[in-house]
């Protein structure tokens, strides 16, 4: 890409993001769509990845007008929905589209932004606009971890666990996965927390378990609250288990809810400290 193509490519993704962020400028998906497919056109990875995870989840405008376009449209007369096509022939809102999600997660992979490689991995993994192939996914994840990025570790880590285009290895899994957890990411930290628990690949060791799992938990990650109150019931503290179990119930956690229900009730539900 020439020095001028890059400029150009850049401003068009700045721009796109402003719109998408809603910074300085209305919050407006179109708009954003706009710019950042001119970036991405140019072959800017940055912008082929952002339309990929607009396209993935779909996205809604926030605009201060958002709210009277709809009503044109839905219990406004005729003129106010002419207008307000006039104005927005767009509308406000981008559809998830897992397809065009797919293709410039790859555009942007193929690229070598780590963050686009690791989301490859996943639609790969999980099938979202392509078929599913977990040894694709799992050479994805790979780049993306090779270079530092915490979500390519996490993917190597579950297609290790479960045995999905790698060779099934609990220990392997664990290594990528405090990789991942050394970054700071929660889901890494938790599916290490829990392998430790349960002593999957060696010995149970409850103590650095728990040690991975009190971030994630603090920080409302369900899995790793009911981990803590698995823990804290293997070291029969009912009234500590309680209190994590019942942290993870109320985020709809079915595991939570069935130890929860072969406790004895307690009138001290909820008040023990972390």
């Amino acid at each position: 890409m020439t020095l001028l193509r890059w400029g150009r490519a850049e401003r068009a993704y700045r721009r796109g993001y402003r719109y998408l962020r809603g910074a300085s400028v209305p919050h407006d998906p179109i708009a954003a769509l706009h710019w950042l497919n001119r970036a991405a056109r140019y072959g800017h990875a940055g912008a082929q990845h952002t339309l990929s995870m607009i396209y993935l989840s779909g996205a809604s405008g926030r605009a201060s007008c958002a709210s009277w376009v709809a009503e044109a449209h839905s219990a406004g007369s005729p003129a106010a929905a002419s207008n307000a096509d006039l104005l927005y022939p767009g509308g406000l809102d981008v559809k998830p589209d897992t397809a065009l999600a797919f293709a410039w997660a790859k555009a942007a992979a193929r690229r070598g932004l780590a963050c686009a490689e690791a989301n490859l991995g996943m639609l790969l993994t999980r099938g979202i606009g392509c078929r599913t192939d977990f040894e694709e996914a799992a050479a994805w994840y790979r780049r993306a971890a090779d270079k530092g990025e915490a979500a390519g570790a996490l993917g190597l880590g579950i297609l290790h666990e479960g045995g999905l285009g790698v060779t099934k290895n609990v220990a392997e899994a664990m290594r990528w996965y405090r990789k991942a957890a050394e970054s700071g990411n929660d889901v890494a930290a938790t599916a290490l927390g829990l392998l430790l628990a349960s002593g999957s690949a060696d010995e149970p060791n409850p103590a650095e378990a728990q040690r991975w799992l009190n971030g994630p938990a603090a920080r409302g990650f369900a899995h790793a609250q009911y981990g803590l109150g698995l823990l804290a019931l293997q070291a029969n503290d009912e009234s500590r288990a309680r209190f994590w179990l019942s942290k993870a119930q109320a985020q709809g956690h079915t595991g939570a809810r069935t130890a929860l229900a072969k406790l004895q009730p307690s009138d001290n539900a909820g008040d023990a400290a972390a």
